[in-house]
């Protein structure tokens, strides 16, 4: 069976970006900030030849986050924190290079991983890998993934649900969602630990009681659950950019 490499591009070009800047004094206090573009894609290219090597296959796709964001509707506050941080100075040329040179897509309306997530849980007859240090595509169900481009792990279904939820409970403060305030990942973990290997209805009860024990509502932990979820195959419509919200089914 084909392999296919599914690349987180947005992590990848903000390392070989953040990576290209030098900063220089000048003496008497004068400091300047520079990057070379060219050396900047010549650390992706060597990124990306690096993972073809180590996970064997020519076949890739680089997933990109559109401009515009559907979890903003569903939390306006999401990744408000992130507004005044500088970017680096070539991020936008290496995404430019990305989309030209080495199979980039981006979706309307989604981030990178929603892509992988959609990418890897649709029908396919290729072997698909998602590759990203983000723990978050560790919730991607009956998928294969890795986080350091070498070793490969396979997410089963409940286990993908598990990792769902424990951001549910935990939030995320760099992407501006809070969860339950005060549940971090490890106390998530001892809270639903247990409850690991149940079916996503009897898991998604749970969490909705520890929402009401702490004080919250049912549509507050919905709302949360939202923007926590990474997409999968069947959440998105490729020809108009809408996401069918999850609900309890």
């Amino acid at each position: 069976m084909k392999r296919r490499l599914l690349i987180d591009g947005d992590i990848l070009a903000y390392k070989s970006a953040t990576m290209a800047e030098v900063d220089t004094n000048w003496g008497e206090g004068l400091w300047t900030l520079h990057a070379d573009e060219n050396y900047a894609k010549s650390l992706l290219y060597t990124e990306i030849e690096n993972l073809k090597e180590n996970l064997e296959t020519n076949n890739i796709t680089i997933a990109l986050t559109d401009s515009k964001n559907f979890r903003k509707d569903v939390l306006p506050t999401y990744k408000d924190n992130r507004k005044q941080k500088r970017k680096p100075m070539v991020l936008g040329v290496l995404r430019e290079y990305v989309m030209e040179k080495h199979n980039g897509v981006i979706y309307k309306n989604l981030e990178a991983d929603d892509v992988l997530g959609i990418m890897a849980t649709e029908p396919s007859k290729e072997d698909r890998i998602i590759v990203s240090i983000d723990k978050d595509l560790k919730q991607i169900p009956l998928s294969n993934v890795t986080r350091d481009g070498v070793n490969v792990e396979y997410i089963p279904e409940k286990l993908g649900n598990y990792h769902w939820m424990i951001q549910v409970l935990a939030g995320d403060a760099t992407d501006g969602y809070t969860g339950i305030p005060n549940v971090g990942i490890k106390t998530a973990e001892k809270l639903i630990m247990k409850y690991s290997n149940v079916p996503l209805l009897d898991l998604w009860k749970i969490v909705v009681g520890i929402y009401k024990d702490k004080g919250f509502t049912e549509k507050e932990a919905l709302q949360q659950a939202r923007v926590a979820r990474i997409l999968r195959h069947g959440d998105y419509n490729k020809k108009t950019g809408e996401v069918k919200l999850w609900q309890i089914q």
